[in-house]
């Protein structure tokens, strides 16, 4: 009960990072996720929640999206994913931790110091490959993508449409390789019991954080939960 409690708070803290930062979902709750489940389920998990969100954002915002970017990144994006499956299902539990941990303290330094990647549309679909298989190993696609966009100075409601249609892509892909690859286990289906109202509720929470954003006060926060999650992931390989 109390793992399924922690899961509750973990995805809807996560879905509001998310809604109102356009990425960061995983980033923020597969760490946690981590402690409370065996990795690999914490990914699937996070990857599943990440779905929804995803799409949400992108339909609500469609309008903004930025269709040349959108398409180098997601044609990118899915020629990563069938990799990172295949990590996932051929990784060791503490070695996928170990690949967490090291995704996580990364995707933590990229977002604190606020790094661009230049190098324009090639630069782009590259990140759009680490990004797929990232995320299908990891559950972790967010901050190399968002280092890429932030070098063409795209509005942030633009780079969040943008964004989620991608997100939605490559969750979709990754969801029917976790699929076929056997990942949908009966830990996986009770998270998600609790996971769909925590996100639901972490939606609307985002969406009015987002339409009152102070961005440098937001940005703290968001730093302040990555370097708790960087911690907790980085304990707990400690502790394996």
């Amino acid at each position: 009960m109390l793992i399924l409690l922690g899961a509750f708070l973990v995805l809807a803290v996560a879905s509001v990072v998310r809604t109102t930062a356009g990425f960061g979902f995983s980033l923020v709750a597969v760490p946690p996720l981590a402690l409370l489940v065996d990795p690999a389920s914490a990914v699937v998990v996070a990857g599943i929640m990440a779905a929804p969100l995803s799409l949400w954002i992108a339909v609500r915002d469609w309008r903004y999206v930025d269709r040349k970017v959108m398409a180098a990144t997601l044609l990118s994006g899915l020629a990563g994913v069938p990799f990172g499956v295949w990590l996932l299902a051929a990784l060791p539990s503490r070695v996928l931790l170990f690949v967490i941990t090291a995704v996580v303290l990364l995707g933590t330094f990229i977002v604190w110091r606020k790094i661009e990647l230049r190098g324009g549309m090639k630069t782009v679909a590259a990140v759009g490959v680490f990004s797929g298989a990232s995320f299908a190993a990891t559950g972790i696609d967010g901050p190399p993508m968002v280092a890429a966009f932030q070098s063409m100075r795209l509005e942030p409601r633009v780079q969040r449409a943008t964004l989620g249609v991608v997100f939605s892509g490559t969750s979709l892909a990754a969801l029917a390789g976790f699929g076929i690859s056997g990942q949908l286990t009966a830990t996986v289906g009770r998270m998600l019991l609790v996971g769909v109202p925590a996100l639901l509720i972490g939606m609307y929470v985002g969406e009015k954080v987002f339409h009152r954003l102070d961005a440098r006060r937001f940005r703290r926060v968001v730093l302040g939960l990555l370097v708790v999650s960087s911690l907790s992931v980085v304990l707990r390989v400690a502790a394996a």
